[in-house]
């Protein structure tokens, strides 16, 4: 990580599971040099579907429907339920972050998720507060889990999701806009895709979106 950020390099992608039920998670105190070293450079940490340590959602069991998977092209998930538990392993990662203490030990720490989508935002921010009071006589917490996360984390949706509705129900400051060029699941005008569901959205709002929150993630100011 110290030659990569000398040479130049802006940030690094994390495994969002560890593959072997017998190592420890990246969540225990032994990776703590890792993140503190995100938390020094100022560099935000990366989780990527591409790089979610071989996480696999669906059970082969449910491909043995009789019938075709589906496909959408691209590097898209294969089949309707490839897409919808394409987040399921950010969403786990991202939970053990906060609960086992990672950001409250590295207040510096940010991160951000990229191709996970952001349809589960709101009912995720939801569940670490609900699964938080449920432990509230086991375990004291500073803050709701949902405040840390969204201080803590940034998201890029994806064109053609309901981005006014997610900012409705989780506030402006977590989506981050990407087109994910040159692949074609951002189409060829994920702009308009975006704006046609952000028609509730004011001037600030749509800043934070395009590169407010971006800015800040980087602690840079364009």
């Amino acid at each position: 990580m110290q030659e990569g950020f000398a040479d130049g390099c802006y940030s690094f992608m994390i495994d969002t599971n560890e593959p072997s039920d017998e190592n420890i998670s990246f969540t225990h105190p032994d990776f703590d040099p890792i993140w503190e070293a995100f938390a020094e450079a100022q560099a935000p940490f990366v989780v990527h579907v591409a790089v979610n340590g071989h996480y696999k959602a669906v059970s082969e069991s449910f491909k043995n429907n009789g019938k075709t998977e589906l496909e959408l092209g691209g590097d898209a998930p294969a089949g309707e339920l490839g897409l919808m538990t394409i987040n399921s392993s950010a969403e786990l990662f991202l939970s053990a972050m906060i609960f086992d203490g990672v950001f409250e030990r590295h207040p510096k720490l940010r991160g951000i998720s990229m191709e996970h989508g952001a349809f589960w935002l709101p009912s995720w921010l939801k569940a670490l507060d609900y699964t938080a009071s449920l432990f509230k006589r086991k375990r004291e917490f500073v803050e709701a889990p949902s405040e840390v996360a969204k201080r803590h984390l940034k998201v890029s949706p994806f064109a053609g999701e309901p981005i006014g509705w997610i900012i409705e129900n989780i506030g402006p400051d977590m989506l981050v806009y990407a087109s994910d060029y040159p692949h074609p699941e951002g189409t060829a005008d994920p702009i308009g895709k975006f704006e046609a569901t952000m028609t509730n959205c004011d001037e600030a709002t749509m800043d934070a979106f395009y590169h407010g929150n971006m800015e800040e993630l980087m602690g840079i100011k364009l």
